[in-house]
């Protein structure tokens, strides 16, 4: 039943839209904020309601956390699909998948393009 309390945790659009877009690549929550256009106090508070279900963990860097999708998450393979497949039938989540591809474009390898770390870096 490990499929039905994940489908609980991501039922309200903010928390699929942040799945949606980790299961592409982890991302700090800065980047998540310039991708999706939603207020950082969402994002983290959503982020920290996923945590606590096991789909996504963090990786902190400094003062940057980075939150990634939990290999537990990942053994879900119709779920992910089904959520990939989404990107396609949802205009919201494929605005999200295409701001996040034009955002990996802009990446470069050793910075992260978010205005915080540019602010930071500069």
């Amino acid at each position: 039943m490990k499929s039905l309390t994940y489908l609980k945790s991501i039922s309200n659009n903010t928390k699929l839209r942040l799945v949606s877009l980790l299961l592409e690549n982890e991302l700090c929550v800065c980047e998540l904020e310039e991708i999706t256009n939603i207020r950082q106090v969402n994002i983290s508070k959503n982020l920290s309601s996923l945590k606590d279900a096991n789909i996504v963990d963090v990786r902190r860097d400094k003062q940057r956390g980075f939150y990634f999708i939990t290999d537990t998450f990942k053994e879900n393979e119709h779920l992910i699909n089904h959520i990939k497949d989404l990107r396609f039938a949802e205009p919201l989540l494929q605005q999200d998948y295409e701001e996040f591809l034009h955002h990996e474009d802009v990446k470069d390898d050793n910075i992260y393009v978010c205005r915080t770390y540019r602010n930071e870096a500069s």
